[in-house]
């Protein structure tokens, strides 16, 4: 008759069979899903220093230099999060939320914008706007605040 035990001790795990005793230790890694995040903004300054910073934060984060070139990378790897610039050549972040609202509407986006008067110009009748659920920060942003409505969208990574 075999007789099989079992036990995991200090992550080795012990077989015994009658008299023999066989330990086989392992590593279990879990996998942790990392919030993604997509940074848009055709200034090359501005989205590098927002990758830098959340990357150092712990989440996975890709970008993109127009809107477009973002609506296509969502469509291959989706995000959670986008961070989108409002004036931006090609394809703006307005137009991008209405696109991406199409191909994944359960994204949050941010807008960031050096341009809060022009930007109010271009949403006072957008209903999100006018019910505050819109989220909007001025460039320059400080990377706290950054970090905190990320998180506050998000969570932590």
């Amino acid at each position: 008759m075999l007789i099989l035990h079992a036990a995991i001790h200090d992550a080795c795990l012990t077989w015994r069979w009658q008299t023999k005793t066989i330990s086989h230790c392992f590593l279990v890694v879990k996998r942790v899903a990392m919030a993604r995040v997509l940074v848009v903004d055709d200034n090359t300054l501005v989205r590098e220093s927002f990758v830098e910073l959340l990357a150092r934060r712990g989440y996975d984060v890709a970008s993109a230099a127009d809107g477009e070139l973002a609506i296509t990378m969502i469509r291959r790897a989706p995000c959670q999060l986008a961070i989108v610039d409002v004036m931006m050549p090609t394809m703006g972040g307005l137009e991008f939320r209405q696109e991406l609202a199409t191909i994944a509407p359960n994204v949050k986006i941010i807008f960031v914008t050096g341009q809060p008067d022009k930007f109010e110009q271009l949403v006072e009748d957008d209903p999100d706007y006018i019910d505050g659920t819109m989220n909007i920060l001025f460039k320059p942003v400080h990377p706290v605040k950054m970090l905190a409505e990320v998180e506050r969208l998000i969570g932590a990574p």
